[in-house]
């Protein structure tokens, strides 16, 4: 594996002196930039870990191979059965120590192997929420001696009590006939009311179609949505998040959008260039800040 910096060398096949003299004068194609803070790495977390210190993270992001043989250009998602929860526990052991004492983890999983994982996650963190993604798989054919499932699991676990997390950024707000319904004076200047209502743990976030606008060349990825609402919720403004399995960097775009600094590890070159490019694109278009609520009442409704 090789660094997202190092460039390739390969040896010349111009056979002309003078096109092999201008060739050698052209200037290098530029790689897209990145925001100082954002790290895209194309290196084994595994292997690397060393190289982030203890206590240094504010959040981990994990979507690692689900065990259920995908194509990601390599033999990563080969695993089946015990053979895949032993690597999936050596690599959490590795990565728990990085988080700190407020630091928090999401863990992407499938229902086959959740029950192992969140077992073992809770002999070493606090488990704040069991979160189910519904893919919104629309009705099909499929298996008829089973029911179809349309879901991922989520993990999300806390080294402590006195984790990070930040619900304003995340809430969900009301349309206009909700509103008028509660104008009540009770609920008058609530935040509740103004700034919206606190997401629940079943999130419904369509899957990234083929014709979806977001989608590129990855076989799993993941709505910005859904990992950008981590990002905000669970890593303070300016504070650090880790990728072990960074796939196409949409947690790395999720920081650059929210000014979060950004370490992701990804043994496949390809989906490192393409993480480079979403990351450049959308650190040219920052999100506007959203509006303040206005004062409310001591006593609220969350």
């Amino acid at each position: 594996m090789r660094d997202e910096f190092d460039e390739p060398q390969p040896a010349s096949e111009i056979q002309n002196p003078a096109a092999e003299v201008a060739a050698a004068a052209a200037p290098a194609p530029l790689l897209p930039q990145v925001p100082a803070g954002i790290r895209l790495l194309n290196r084994d977390f595994l292997t690397d870990v060393a190289n982030i210190p203890d206590a240094s993270i504010d959040l981990i992001v994990c979507d690692p191979p689900y065990g259920l043989g995908k194509d990601y250009g390599n033999d990563s998602d080969m695993r089946t059965g015990e053979d895949f929860l032993v690597w999936t526990r050596s690599w959490l052991e590795l990565a728990i120590p990085k988080l700190k004492p407020t630091g928090s983890l999401y863990i992407f999983c499938t229902w086959q192997y959740s029950p192992e994982i969140f077992s073992f996650l809770k002999t070493k963190l606090t488990m704040i929420n069991e979160i189910i993604w519904d893919r919104r798989v629309p009705s099909m054919g499929g298996t008829v001696r089973r029911f179809t499932s349309v879901h991922d699991n989520i993990g999300f676990f806390a080294v402590s009590k006195d984790y990070f997390f930040d619900l304003d950024p995340v809430r969900i707000p009301y349309d206009a006939i909700t509103k008028k319904a509660r104008s009540r004076k009770l609920f008058e200047g609530s935040k509740w009311l103004e700034l919206g209502y606190n997401p629940k743990d079943v999130w419904s976030v369509s899957r990234l179609h083929r014709q979806h606008a977001e989608r590129v060349a990855h076989p799993t990825q993941k709505p910005l949505e859904i990992v950008e609402r981590m990002v905000l919720a669970s890593c303070p403004k300016g504070g650090r998040v880790l990728d072990p399995f960074m796939g196409s960097g949409t947690t790395a775009v999720a920081c650059a959008r929210q000014q979060r600094e950004f370490v992701g590890y990804e043994i496949n070159e390809s989906y490192c260039a393409i993480a480079r490019e979403r990351v450049s694109a959308a650190a040219s278009h920052p999100v506007p800040r959203r509006a303040k609520a206005k004062p409310q009442r001591q006593t609220e409704v969350q």
